[in-house]
């Protein structure tokens, strides 16, 4: 290449090298959200006061590591973080709202029954499968309250109520061979 080539090709080169230099600083930065003085996820705290803030130089104010500032609708409900109802601060990590009526996020029957249905359950007052004794079983099953005593259906057939786990049953029981007959709801 002859030097006139030369010069050419080092002016084009200078000039590439301007507006790449241009472009790079024209370009938008991104916003220091821990160092602006807003409240930029509304919390209410700014800056190094959000707990989203680890120092000055973060993007962001959320906490990914909290459910009531991490941006996301953890409960499922349309509304997040501080617009939840669930939400009472910045360091509550648990969107969901028990007693609004929904089963949401991480409500269960044993932790918001009022929301989720009561736990299914099972108690019986005689111990259990005990045909001499009048008892009755009471509880839960898919939220709904149950209470059913022992009885006779004939004066030899008892219908006993018992428990096995969290689930009540009932079966029909002969008082013929060790008992004599079905009185009050139990063998005699």
């Amino acid at each position: 290449m002859d030097k006139k080539g030369k010069i050419i090709l080092v002016a084009v080169l200078f000039l590439i090298g301007i507006l790449v230099v241009g472009m790079v600083m024209a370009a938008p930065r991104a916003k220091k959200a821990c160092n602006d003085r807003i409240d930029n996820d509304g919390d209410g705290y700014i800056d190094l006061n959000d707990l989203g803030c680890t120092n000055r130089n973060d993007l962001s104010e959320l906490n990914p590591n909290i459910e009531c500032d991490d941006g996301l609708d953890n409960d499922g409900d349309v509304a997040i973080d501080y617009n939840d109802n669930g939400c009472s601060g910045q360091t509550d990590n648990d969107e969901t709202d028990c007693g609004d009526g929904i089963c949401e996020g991480g409500e269960t029957s044993g932790t918001c029954p009022v929301d989720c249905g009561y736990p299914d359950s099972c108690s019986d007052t005689d111990g259990g499968f005990v045909e001499s004794l009048f008892g009755t079983v009471s509880g839960s099953l898919r939220g709904l309250s149950y209470n059913n005593s022992d009885f006779c259906v004939s004066n030899t057939t008892l219908v006993e109520h018992y428990c096995s786990s969290n689930y009540a049953y009932a079966l029909n029981v002969s008082c013929a061979g060790n008992y004599t007959s079905c009185a009050s709801g139990a063998c005699y």
